[in-house]
């Protein structure tokens, strides 16, 4: 079952007179359970299109249903079914985990106490160790558990393993991957290097000039 479905999208930016198409004609299909790479370099309209499927933006051109609606016109029934990382996940550094993921259930709506638990306890975060006191790779893992607190059918990550460790990054991959195959989550991640997500990802996908190319 396919869990977004992407035809002819394209994603227009204008400043001034100057036109600039970061996504043209994109076409992508995601089902259950598939671990999707997205590669590409800085600018190459990754983060675009993530958030063209998250619902933050809307195509100026094609069409995009997740779980058969738009997302720009239903965020609020979408935001339940999906998580989202951001590429730079902003924190209060005053925050406690416990108090961070309590503010983030906010706007999911919900939260389920158990996979909370056992993420905080994988990635071995304490539920009252402040945010400031984590390692980048803690925040990023800390983020990760907040984008999987309800448990989503649809993951989108944004360079989630950008500049980590080996130890964190294994983490990560090991715990996505095991998402994808054992719960069927339908799994977006963005890299520059595809290196990284190889062995884990089911299809690496390449954005060059604002389209997607298969890579392998």
């Amino acid at each position: 079952m396919e869990v977004t479905k992407i035809t002819e999208a394209t994603r227009v930016y204008k400043i001034g007179e100057v036109e600039t198409r970061a996504l043209r004609g994109v076409n992508l299909a995601i089902e259950n359970g598939e671990f999707t790479a997205l590669v590409g370099p800085s600018g190459s309209g990754k983060t675009t299109l993530l958030r063209l499927i998250w619902g933050f933006l809307r195509p100026d051109e094609g069409t995009i249903r997740v779980f058969e609606r738009q997302p720009h016109l239903n965020q609020m029934s979408l935001r339940l079914r999906t998580g989202y990382l951001a590429e730079n996940p902003f924190f209060y550094g005053w925050m406690t985990a416990q108090m961070h993921l309590q503010f983030v259930s906010e706007f999911y709506g919900t939260t389920d106490a158990r996979t909370v638990d056992d993420l905080l306890t994988r990635f071995g975060i304490p539920a009252d160790t402040r945010i400031e006191q984590l390692s980048h790779g803690g925040r990023i893992e800390l983020a990760l558990v907040s984008a999987l607190s309800h448990n989503p059918r649809l993951l989108l990550l944004d360079e989630p393993i950008t500049s980590l460790d080996p130890t964190s990054r294994q983490d990560i991959l090991g715990l996505l991957g095991m998402l994808s195959k054992e719960q069927g989550v339908g799994i977006v991640v963005t890299t520059r290097t595809p290196e990284d997500l190889r062995g884990f990802a089911d299809s690496v996908l390449t954005l060059s000039g604002g389209a997607v190319e298969l890579d392998r």
